[in-house]
């Protein structure tokens, strides 16, 4: 030893005067030496930063001030590091941007006071009893190998959470515990845990450790991690809370997104604050032009003040929520509707700070709820013309068996008087009387169930030339234009039926005409597709339509769904009696078409037919054959009605036939079992008691398939008739049928 000098870095001694030189060694670390009779300076290289402790331990008697002076130095500038990344640990919660971040960045920042190689955070659920390491930093292991082994029994991160205080593990007690398989892992040379805790609950901790020191921590570590852990701790918490409120609400914004219902709510000024994608789409606005802007901008006064009235009625009766139908215009768009179902917004003190909503379109289901409407208006009015038709077709069927008796009783009684006989002209009389009876029973006909007569190819172009015709001679004053598809619009119809309901549509619209008017008539051909097809209650295909336009004083609205109504009449008393548009309607209805309506009043009415374009050519004109054509074959003549069975054989017998006769479909069977090979013809009534015409034919062809037959009925040729002739009934004729009109019947089928 030289002198009384310990250490000198630089200093001077003085011999002469006893005194101490303070020496810095590094910035932090003071020590003293103490001046002897020789002025000696010794010289330490700038590479020793720390004491030599040998040579501390051969010097002279310690200085007891200096050390606490250097020890207080050291804590106060642990206390302002402390401070430093306790500060740095707050301000990352909110530079972070999720707890994965947040978790790096206390490494980092305590990584600037304390060696942490190796460190990982452990959070702690005591719901499950679960460790989880969502942070984990290691020379050699990883958080998996925590994961899935760890408990709180036999692990280093077990001991402080069942603890809950800081531990710290020297060299000796880990490899004690290691011999104890209380170690999961590589065994470390030192570890500390810190337990991270929610007031008394541990939530977590946080440690460190090294396989290569184990010196490297000291207690000022552990106290320095253990004033940070409730600062982590609280870090972490607010960071979980933030990143799960985040989460909830991006969630929240995703449900609110991909409904399909419009979500909004209204602020108290009742201004939209928040919107979702449907609701941006009813509207036809994005997002940024709907925030902030009132909603009386979209909606009606009169809708604006119901939902001014649903808020007060909702704060004053403290109902949980109301629903009310909104009618607004879109921005670009026609009108909408909107169903909404309200309810209040509260904040935490339970104040109301608004409405929200959430709103469904509904204007298809309105448009659907209309059309349903308008089809079952058309059903019931199909219905009641059914049912007047039901009771019209079976009244024209007995009344055209009147019809036949008095017109055989003409045609025979004409056939045994000479062509100058005085009774002549009134026999023509009385048959032209039958004949208008005969257009009567037409016209009831028309109401019926396939009341309609034989269907033949027709133009309509044609039948509404002859309309115009005959209906121009009364109507003078009135201009009539027509447009006609010139290819040709050919149905399958009843002529006299089809001219009818022109004549009754031309004389409906003069009549709403006061003096001069004009009507447009045109027609064209049409596909009908299946949506179409279905409202009007047709069959999808290809139609003619004709639409039949006037100008005159139109029809109210309240009128238009009750127009087809049998016997409804805007006129007085005595004016008209409701019957021409119902038969209009019944007509074009048995032919298979639909009829519709649209009117405006003082603006005019348009009627639109849809009838079924036939598939046939127009029959080539066939020369009417005058002379009445006799025969020699055996008939049989199947009636219910004697008075059809009486006049119709005696017309048979003037005409050269052989006759016998059946009232009902038994005696015709029997009968023509007996000569089924003599019989020629056998004429069957379609509308018998027990056993129909139908069954009758059916019978009949199995007795022999080769006998010919005619059906005869006061109903039309189609429904059960045709399907009849389908099946091989040679011809049909409607009654009532003159003798002229009967033997050209016969001649027909006999010679074919």
């Amino acid at each position: 030893m030289v002198g009384q000098a310990t250490l000198c870095y630089k200093g001077k001694w003085n011999c002469n005067t006893e005194q101490y030189t303070e020496t810095n060694i590094k910035p932090g670390v003071h020590i003293m030496t103490k001046a002897t009779d020789t002025t000696t300076e010794h010289s330490i290289s700038d590479s020793s930063l720390q004491p030599n402790p040998a040579t501390l331990k051969s010097s002279s008697q310690p200085f007891p001030q200096q050390n606490i002076l250097n020890r207080e130095i050291e804590e106060r500038k642990r206390a302002e590091q402390i401070t430093q990344t306790l500060f740095k640990i707050s301000s990352a919660v909110s530079s972070s941007k999720n707890l994965q971040e947040l978790y790096r960045s206390i490494h980092l920042i305590l990584g600037d006071i304390i060696d942490l190689t190796n460190f990982y955070i452990a959070l702690y659920s005591k719901e499950t009893g679960r460790v989880c390491f969502p942070y984990f930093v290691d020379q050699y292991d990883s958080g998996q190998v925590y994961s899935d082994q760890i408990n709180r029994e036999n692990s280093l991160t077990g001991s402080v959470i069942k603890k809950a205080a800081p531990v710290f593990f020297d060299e000796q007690e880990l490899r004690q515990r290691t011999e104890k398989n209380l170690i999961v892992g590589t065994t470390p040379l030192v570890w500390i845990g810190i337990p991270l805790k929610r007031g008394d609950e541990v939530i977590g901790i946080i440690a460190t450790q090294s396989y290569d020191n184990p010196n490297l921590f000291d207690q000022m570590d552990l106290d320095t991690l253990v004033s940070v852990s409730d600062q982590i701790a609280l870090a972490i918490e607010r960071k979980h809370y933030e990143q799960a409120l985040i989460s909830s609400e991006k969630k929240y914004r995703n449900i609110l997104e991909s409904i399909d219902d419009g979500y909004f709510e209204i602020d108290t000024d009742l201004c939209f604050s928040l919107v979702n994608r449907a609701i941006c789409e009813i509207l036809g606005e994005k997002a940024e032009n709907l925030l902030g802007t009132p909603c009386s901008k979209f909606i009606s006064p009169y809708i604006y003040s119901k939902i001014e009235q649903m808020v007060k009625d909702l704060v004053q009766n403290g109902e949980s929520g109301k629903i009310i139908e909104i009618e607004f215009t879109p921005k670009k768009g026609e009108k909408r509707f909107l169903e909404a179902a309200f309810s209040l917004r509260h904040n935490e003190s339970n104040q109301v700070i608004g409405i929200r909503g959430i709103g469904r379109d509904i204007t298809q289901k309105k448009q659907a709820e209309k059309n349903r409407k308008l089809l079952e208006d058309q059903l019931q009015q199909a219905q009641r013309l059914e049912s007047l038709g039901t009771l019209a077709g079976g009244i024209a069927h007995d009344f055209n068996n009147l019809l036949m008796g008095i017109q055989g009783r003409i045609d025979l009684m004409r056939n045994d008087l000479a062509k100058d006989h005085p009774h002549s002209k009134q026999l023509e009389n009385i048959e032209n009387c039958v004949e208008r009876a005969a257009n009567l029973t037409s016209r009831l006909l028309g109401f019926a169930r396939g009341g309609k007569y034989e269907l033949q190819p027709t133009d309509v172009n044609r039948l509404i030339e002859e309309s115009i015709t005959i209906f121009g001679r009364a109507k003078k004053e009135i201009t009539i234009t027509t447009h006609f598809d010139q290819k040709g619009c050919i149905i399958d119809a009843a002529s006299n039926q089809i001219e009818q309901v022109f004549l009754n549509l031309l004389v409906n619209s003069s009549q709403a005409m006061s003096g001069n008017g004009t009507i447009s008539i045109n027609t064209c051909r049409i596909i009908i597709n299946e949506q179409q097809a279905e409202f009007h209650t047709i069959v999808p295909g290809s139609y003619i339509r004709i639409t039949l336009t006037d100008n005159g004083k139109g029809i109210a609205k309240e009128h238009l769904p009750k127009i087809f109504d049998p016997f409804f009449t805007t006129k007085s008393l005595g004016g008209g009696t409701g019957l021409g548009l119902s038969m209009v309607y019944g007509i074009i209805k048995n032919h298979l078409g639909a009829i519709t309506v649209e009117s405006q009043v003082n603006q005019g009415t348009c009627f639109t037919i849809y009838l079924p374009e036939s598939s046939h050519e127009l029959p080539q004109e066939v020369k009417i054959i005058k002379k009445t054509e006799k025969g020699s074959e055996l008939i049989l003549l199947v009636d219910d009605e004697e008075m059809i069975t009486a006049v119709g054989k005696e017309m048979l017998v003037v005409l050269g036939y052989k006759v016998i006769t059946a009232s009902s479909g038994y005696d015709a069977v029997e009968i023509v079992k007996n000569h089924q090979d003599e019989i020629d013809l056998v004429i069957i009534d379609m509308i018998m008691p027990k056993m129909s015409g139908g069954e009758l034919f059916d019978q009949l062809m199995q007795i022999n398939p080769e006998l010919k037959t005619v059906l005869s009925s006061g109903y039309s040729v189609e429904g059960d008739a045709q399907k009849i002739l389908d099946r091989g009934c040679c011809g049909f004729i409607q009654k009532p049928f003159n003798l002229s009109k009967l033997s050209e019947k016969i001649r027909e089928i006999l010679q074919e």
